[in-house]
């Protein structure tokens, strides 16, 4: 098996992959002393980035255990890099064969894998296609989290009857109409969910100043 020593990694479980440009401060970052590198063709790389897969037993054996961190030696129990030898990732499993967490790595760090990749012997990993990913790959990291935060508000607003609030916010999207609260309610929802764009950034910041203010 072929490893890499004395890398970054920033594992998360959001169901896109973030960039290293969008890591931030608060990231719990991985220092990793050694970590096995599985290279693969780019048709299983695809499949393991954008869909739900439950991976074979034989391969958590394999990798059991070998991804070790800095400082503490802690082991990761299933954990390695996937490579095709045009990207990197890095993915971390349960004992069920499910990817709990995903992580991309710094630009240097991942060229030094993809050149000690080109040489090493692709393999094939069994796993079972459970779902397709959906996630909005046009969105950044921060506003990701934003729209998530102004759905589970909408529907705080609508829960708790709050409606002059709840069509407040409806307004400075849409235009005052006669719609009951409930069709505002799903509008305003549906147009957060599919059309998210800048608009929406600007009712995220009317929502976070009504917080502060209180």
């Amino acid at each position: 098996m072929t490893y890499i020593y004395d890398v970054i990694l920033n594992y998360t479980d959001n169901p896109r992959i973030i960039e290293f440009f969008e890591w931030n401060k608060t990231d719990k970052e991985e220092h990793i002393k050694k970590i096995p590198i599985i290279k693969v063709s780019t048709k299983q790389l695809y499949e393991i980035i954008n869909y739900n897969i439950k991976i074979d037993k034989l391969f958590l054996d394999k990798i059991k255990n070998q991804t070790i961190m800095y400082k503490t030696n802690r082991k990761i129990e299933y954990s390695c890099l996937l490579t095709d030898s045009n990207k990197v990732i890095a993915i971390e499993i349960n004992k069920n064969g499910t990817v709990i967490s995903k992580s991309s790595l710094l630009l240097d760090e991942e060229e030094e894998i993809l050149e000690e990749s080109y040489d090493t012997k692709e393999e094939i990993i069994n796993y079972t296609i459970k779902s397709k990913i959906v996630y909005n790959d046009y969105l950044t990291r921060k506003e990701l989290l934003q729209q998530r935060y102004l759905l589970k508000e909408i529907d705080y607003l609508y829960k708790e009857k709050k409606y002059d609030k709840l069509s407040y916010l409806y307004e400075e999207i849409f235009a005052k109409d006669k719609l009951s609260i409930k069709e505002k309610y799903q509008r305003l929802k549906t147009d957060i969910k599919e059309n998210y764009s800048n608009i929406h950034n600007e009712l995220f910041e009317i929502v976070r100043l009504t917080y502060i203010k209180k």
